[in-house]
C-alpha cells in the first residue's frame, strides 16, 4: 500500500501503521513529517493515552534519525508554531536521546568526581604524586592539579 493514500486520513490505525506502508529512502523524511502532522490532527480527537498507544506502535517501525527529525521538527514548528511544543512532547525517540545524553553527561561527571576523590584520598594517605599517577595511569599534571585543592 502506498502511504500517501492515508496521509489525509484521521484513522488512528492508518497513522500507527504509516511507517509499514510502501515508501523508499528518499521519501522517509516526507513520510515522517506526514506522520507527525497526522498525530497533531489526532491529538485534537483523542486523549494522551490513546495518542501514546498510537505512537508506541509507530515507533516500533520508524527508525529514528536524530538529524532528520530535528529538521522535521524545525519545519513543523514553522508551519504550526502553536503546535511546536506538542510535537516535541510526542517524540519518544527525542525523549530517549535527551535522556541518554543526560545519562552520559552524568556518568562522565561522576567518573571525574570519583577520580578526583581517589587522587585526593591517595595523596592524603601519604602516596606521592608519582605513585598516584602510576597507580591510576594518569599524567602527572592531572594528579598535581588536584594535589593542593
Amino acid at each position: 500500500m502506498n502511504w500517501r493514500t492515508f496521509v489525509d486520513s484521521d484513522n488512528p490505525v492508518a497513522t500507527a501503521l504509516l511507517a509499514k506502508m510502501g515508501y523508499n529512502d528518499t521519501e522517509r523524511k516526507e513520510l515522517r513529517a506526514a506522520y507527525l502532522r497526522m498525530i497533531l490532527k489526532l491529538k485534537k480527537k483523542f486523549d494522551d493515552a490513546r495518542i501514546a498507544l498510537i505512537m508506541s506502535v509507530a515507533d516500533t517501525y520508524f527508525v529514528p534519525d536524530q538529524e532528520q527529525d530535528e529538521v522535521i521538527l524545525k519545519e513543523l514548528r514553522e508551519q504550526y508554531p502553536e503546535e511546536g511544543d506538542a510535537i516535541m512532547e510526542l517524540m519518544p525517540a527525542w525523549k530517549r536521546w535527551g535522556y541518554e545524553e543526560g545519562i552520559e553527561e552524568g556518568m562522565a561527571k561522576g567518573k571525574e568526581e570519583e577520580r578526583i576523590f581517589i587522587i585526593r584520598k591517595l595523596l592524603s594517605k601519604g602516596f606521592t604524586p608519582e605513585q598516584v599517577a602510576e597507580s591510576l595511569e594518569l599524567p602527572m599534571d592531572q594528579v598535581n592539579k588536584f594535589r593542593d585543592h
